[in-house]
C-alpha cells in the first residue's frame, strides 16, 4: 500500500510554508482594490484553487441568470447564510470575477453554461460593512462617504451617483425605492453586501433623530429590496452568519427585520448555504494538494476498512461504522485525511470561536502538510489527528493561544511532548522502549489525538475511547500495544482524564498523579539516608544512644 508521500503532492505554497494568514482571509474589498493576494486576486489562481460546492453553483446560476437576462425570473435578493469562515466571501469573490468579464468560460466550464457568462463587465457594488466607518465616513477624494447607501451611490455613479444621494448620506436618512431606482437606471447592477452585521454594530451609536444609524440602515435594506425586485437586471446577494457569530445580536436583528418585511423581501429572496459538511473534504483538498492518485484512495480506503473488520471480528471496541462501506466510501472521498480528522476539525473544534471553520482549517492542515512532508514518518496512509505536530510551535501556537487555549501548552509540554532539550515528557517516556523496539510511538499519537478533543469546552470535551481508536490505529497497528499506552498514560500523565466515558486533558494537573510521579523518583538509598537524618535530628543523642 502506497504511502501519502507517493500518492499525493501539495501545492508548492504549502510545502514552502508560504501560506500567511492574509491567504485564508478573503477580502472583497482587497479584490476590489486590486490589493488582494494572488490566489484571490488572480481570476484564473482562484478558480483553480476554488472547489465547485453546490452552494457557488446555485449561486452563479441565480444571479448571472437574471443579470444576463436569460433566467429574468430568478430572485432579485440572495442570502449567503453559514457560520464564520463557511466560504461565504469567497462566494462573493467568485461571483465579483466572473461579472467584471475577466472570466473565460474555459475556467468555470464546470460552474455556469456558457449563456450565463456575461458578455461585457456587470456594474458590480461591493460593499463591505467592516470596511466602513460610519462616525469618520469612508474619504473618497473630494467626497467622503458616511452610511451604506452613499457609499452604494459613490461605488454605482462616482461623484454623479453621489449627488443623487448626498443629502441622505450627509443627513443619515435612508433613500426611498425611487431614488435607488434613479441611480442604477437600466444598467445591470450587482449589489455586493457582505460583513452587514459588523456595519450594523458600529452603527448602533450613531444618532438619528429619534433613531439610530443601525435602525435607519436595516430600513434601507426593505429599500434597497424593493428596488431590485422591480427591476429585470438587478441583483442584491448579501451575507449573514449564524447565531454563534461574534455578531449574534445584530444578524438576529436583521433576520427580524426580514420577517417583519416578509411581504417585500422573504418572498423574493433565496437563501444559499455555500458550504455544506459533506463538501468540506474536498475543499481542502483542492486548496492544499496539486494532484491526488485516486486509485490509491480506492486502495487504502479499500485496505483501512479490510483492516477495522479484522479487529472487530477479535472484539476489539471500534464503533459500529468503522465496518460500514458507507465509511469506505468517506475514507475514499477524504483522501488523503482520515475522516475523523475533518469531523472533528468541522463539527467540534469549529465551534470555538476564533477557529474559523474552513478557514481555520485550512490554516491548521497547511501547517500539519508541511510539517509531513519534511519528517515524512513511515507508514502514513492518512493523515489521522495524531499527525498534529505538537513539537511545530505554529501549531501549538494555532491550537491554543490563537484559540485562547494557553493553558492548554502546559498540557503538551508535561504529557506529550516537549520543546525542553534533555526533558521528556510523559508520553515521550512510555513510548522509549517500544520506539527502539521499531514500533510506532502509540502514546504520543493517543495524547496528541486525546488533545485535539479536548480543546473544545462543555459536554463535548473529550474523545469515547471506541472514537479514539477509530482515530489512531492504522493497518497494521498493534490494538493490545496502543491500549497499554493508554493505561500507562492515564497512570503517569499530570493532567489526563478519564470518566469511564471519554479520555480529555484537563488545564489543572491531579495533585495526587504529580506526588507519585515525584515518588518514583526518589532511590531506595536515598530514601533510607534522608530517614536516618530525620531519626538522628529528633532523637539526638543523651544519656541514652538511639539505635
Amino acid at each position: 500500500m502506497k504511502t501519502i508521500f507517493d500518492s499525493c503532492q501539495p501545492r508548492d505554497e504549502v510545502l514552502k510554508g508560504e501560506l500567511k494568514d492574509e491567504i485564508f482571509r478573503a477580502s472583497l474589498s482587497d479584490v476590489h482594490r486590486g490589493e488582494a493576494e494572488d490566489v484571490y486576486n488572480d481570476p484564473k489562481t482562484f478558480f483553480d484553487h476554488t472547489y465547485r460546492t453546490d452552494g457557488l453553483k446555485t449561486l452563479l446560476n441565480e444571479a448571472l441568470g437574471r443579470l444576463t437576462g436569460v433566467k429574468a425570473a430568478n430572485n432579485p435578493v440572495i442570502r449567503l447564510e453559514t457560520s464564520f469562515g463557511g466560504g461565504k466571501t469567497h462566494n462573493l469573490i467568485a461571483l465579483y470575477h466572473l461579472a467584471n468579464g475577466k472570466v473565460s468560460h474555459d475556467m468555470v466550464t464546470d460552474l455556469l453554461p456558457v449563456e450565463l457568462l456575461p458578455q461585457k463587465p456587470i456594474r458590480a457594488i461591493p460593499l463591505i460593512g467592516s470596511d466602513l466607518d460610519p462616525s469618520s465616513g469612508m474619504n473618497h477624494g473630494e467626497i467622503t462617504t458616511y452610511t451604506l447607501w452613499g457609499e452604494m451611490a459613490h461605488e454605482a455613479g462616482g461623484h454623479d451617483g453621489y449627488k443623487l444621494m448626498e443629502a441622505n448620506d450627509r443627513d443619515r436618512v435612508r433613500p426611498g425605492e425611487t431614488t435607488i431606482k434613479r441611480l442604477f437606471g437600466k444598467e445591470p447592477t450587482l449589489i455586493l453586501i457582505d460583513e452587514l452585521a459588523a456595519y450594523l454594530r458600529a452603527a448602533k451609536g450613531i444618532k438619528v433623530g429619534e433613531t439610530t444609524l443601525a435602525e435607519m440602515t436595516t430600513s434601507f435594506l426593505m429599500s434597497l429590496f424593493g428596488a431590485v425586485g422591480s427591476l429585470k437586471n438587478a441583483v442584491v446577494v448579501y451575507t449573514l452568519a449564524d447565531s454563534r457569530d461574534a455578531f449574534a445580536q445584530e444578524t438576529a436583528q436583521i433576520h427580524q427585520v426580514l420577517v417583519e418585511a416578509s411581504r417585500v423581501s422573504a418572498r423574493q429572496e433565496r437563501v444559499i448555504t455555500p458550504t455544506a459538511e459533506t463538501e468540506i473534504a474536498p475543499i481542502v483538498t483542492r486548496r492544499m494538494f496539486k494532484s491526488i492518485d485516486s486509485t490509491v484512495a480506492s486502495e487504502v480506503a479499500k485496505n483501512y476498512y479490510d483492516f477495522f473488520n479484522q479487529l472487530m471480528s477479535q472484539d476489539v471496541d471500534l464503533p459500529p461504522r468503522a465496518a460500514q462501506a458507507e465509511y469506505t466510501q468517506e475514507m475514499e472521498s477524504a483522501y488523503p485525511f482520515h475522516p475523523e480528522l475533518l469531523t472533528t476539525l468541522n463539527r467540534k473544534t469549529s465551534t470555538i470561536p476564533n477557529f474559523q471553520k474552513t478557514r481555520g482549517a485550512l490554516r491548521l492542515l497547511g501547517m500539519v502538510i508541511r510539517s509531513l512532508w519534511e519528517k515524512k514518518p513511515r507508514d502514513t496512509f492518512l493523515i489521522h489527528p495524531c499527525h498534529l505536530d505538537l513539537e511545530v510551535e505554529d501549531i501549538v501556537n494555532d491550537l491554543t493561544s490563537r484559540l485562547e487555549r494557553p493553558k492548554f501548552r502546559h498540557v503538551i509540554e508535561a504529557d506529550i511532548i516537549t520543546p525542553l532539550k534533555g526533558s521528556k515528557a510523559h508520553s515521550q517516556v512510555i513510548d522509549e522502549p517500544w520506539l527502539q523496539a521499531g514500533k510506532q510511538p502509540y502514546a504520543r499519537r493517543s495524547s496528541t489525538a486525546i488533545f485535539l478533543h479536548s480543546i473544545v469546552q462543555g459536554t463535548a470535551s473529550g474523545v469515547a475511547p471506541a472514537d479514539l481508536l477509530l482515530s489512531v490505529l492504522q493497518p497494521g497497528d498493534d490494538p493490545a500495544l496502543l491500549q497499554k499506552a493508554l493505561d500507562r498514560l492515564y497512570d503517569t500523565c499530570w493532567f489526563l482524564e478519564y470518566d469511564a466515558n471519554r479520555y480529555r486533558f484537563k488545564t489543572e494537573p491531579s495533585i495526587n498523579k504529580i506526588i507519585e510521579d515525584e515518588m518514583e523518583l526518589v532511590g531506595q538509598t536515598k530514601a533510607k539516608a534522608e530517614l536516618d537524618n530525620r531519626i538522628r535530628s529528633i532523637w539526638k543523642k543523651g544519656p541514652l544512644s538511639p539505635v
